[in-house]
């Protein structure tokens, strides 16, 4: 029995978000090099950008795609009724599609947590520009912190995401948009 394929769009903001995702990741990795607070700098292998200047290029080129990218996944979400049927409904009356409570709020808490992302990142881009909003993460230091622990739990949920998506092969080629 082969899994239903999701629709093209929400296999398409998928697999951007991973693309982007990796990239700032290393790229955010080698920012991190620069001034590391918490734990010895990451391997430079697993870093994108090769020094400051240019993993912040990468970063913020990926910042941008990722901020379309999640624009339209979430107006989508929005519009089709998506986000209510699998994500906020209190039970399995989503077609079939069993979720779990633990994946609708695995899901939401990923979703708050790109919002936390997005802030912080704003408050250590623009610190001056967004004065308040730095300061309500409690200066830039703690909005750094912030962004990087949101970093270790977005990679924590991507390495368990990825571990079910193998576990899984119906639904992984299901979001690859093959019919077996």
């Amino acid at each position: 029995m082969s899994a239903i394929a999701p629709p093209l769009w929400v296999r398409l903001c998928h697999w951007t978000n991973a693309v982007v995702f990796a990239v700032m990741l290393g790229s955010g990795w080698q920012v991190y090099n620069a001034d590391p607070f918490w734990i010895g700098s990451f391997p430079r292998y697993l870093t994108l950008g090769g020094s400051l200047p240019g993993a912040l290029l990468w970063h913020f080129a990926g910042m941008w795609l990722l901020a379309a990218n999640g624009l339209v996944a979430v107006s989508l979400l929005l519009l089709s009724g998506r986000l209510r049927r699998l994500y906020l409904s209190p039970d399995d009356s989503h077609g079939g599609h069993g979720r779990s409570r633990v994946q609708q709020l695995a899901y939401l808490g990923v979703l708050c947590l790109l919002t936390m992302m997005t802030l912080s990142g704003l408050a250590i881009w623009k610190p001056v520009q967004l004065q308040w909003l730095t300061q309500a993460f409690g200066g830039y230091q703690m909005a750094r912190q912030a962004h990087f622990m949101g970093m270790g739990l977005l990679t924590v949920f991507a390495c368990g995401h990825i571990s079910l998506a193998l576990l899984s092969p119906r639904l992984l080629l299901a979001m690859l948009g093959i019919r077996k």
